[in-house]
């Protein structure tokens, strides 16, 4: 089946992501909080700040005719095609964003079942409850979490699903745990907010 989460097992083999230096697994409680709190905030920030964070991004028009959405690349990044789903690569490789088809149903259960596909990948995990989104008109759902990837690297990740009929559309977003949300969010936030499919409303 040609869908993102069909595509999703080779996330632990992402471009940059075994490179990364291994963090030892946290063990006090402040840690995990302090861990859980820079999610909170990068959910925070791809749910209020893309519109004024991401305009000073320059960025290009992507297509994908076969899932039938658009969006909007930042420069330099690489973007790869295999048939509905697009994966987007930042120049340093440690951040990826992966578009394409998602779950079909409402948008609590599959935006429910995209978050634990994508946390199937790693252990540890630390989970953010969902928040509401909209992205262009349509309502989104974003889960964020952080886990450790087979190598005990530390990854933070967003599932977002945006509403459609009958498929919905998914969005996954992954970046190192330790990356700067100053360098990271502009460009990613570019991505989602500017997310549209070709047809509808």
């Amino acid at each position: 089946m040609d869908t993102l989460i069909s595509k999703l097992p080779w996330i632990a083999r992402i471009p940059g992501m075994d490179r990364m230096r291994s963090r030892p697994i946290p063990a006090l409680i402040g840690v995990v909080a302090l861990l859980l709190a820079v999610v909170c905030g990068v959910i925070a920030l791809v749910l209020h700040g893309g519109s004024s964070s991401g305009s000073a991004v320059d960025t290009h028009e992507v297509v994908n005719s076969a899932g039938q959405y658009r969006f909007e690349a930042p420069d330099g990044w690489t973007t790869t095609q295999d048939g509905r789903t697009t994966t987007v690569t930042s120049p340093d490789k440690d951040t990826v964003v992966t578009l394409g088809a998602g779950r079909v149903g409402p948008i609590p259960m599959a935006g429910t079942l995209f978050f634990q596909e994508v946390a199937s990948h790693y252990k540890n995990v630390q989970v953010i409850p969902p928040e509401a989104k909209t992205v262009g008109s349509r309502t989104a759902l974003v889960y964020g979490g952080v886990g450790d990837n087979e190598k005990n690297t530390s990854i933070r990740f967003l599932a977002i699903t945006v509403e459609n009929n009958p498929t919905n559309y998914a969005i996954a977003v992954f970046t190192a745990a330790d990356s700067d949300p100053k360098v990271v969010l502009p460009p990613v936030n570019r991505i989602v907010d500017s997310f549209r499919p070709q047809t509808g409303r």
